[in-house]
């Protein structure tokens, strides 16, 4: 079952939109609750994104 994404915050690089898509994906495929991703490369935070549901059946972001 396909579920509800909600709002993602931070940042994503262009050249990491496949990142974002995963990320995003987790929510809508896998069930996930909250989660927060960060890559950095040669030093520089390329990838910095995080997102959540305050409640288990996914109403309030």
């Amino acid at each position: 079952m396909t579920q509800p994404v909600p709002q993602i915050d931070g940042h994503c690089d262009e050249r990491f939109a496949a990142v974002r898509a995963a990320f995003e994906a987790n929510f809508r495929e896998r069930d996930e609750l909250g989660a927060a991703v960060s890559v950095q490369l040669g030093g520089e935070t390329v990838v910095d994104l995080w997102g959540r549901w305050a409640d288990a059946v996914r109403s309030r972001a």
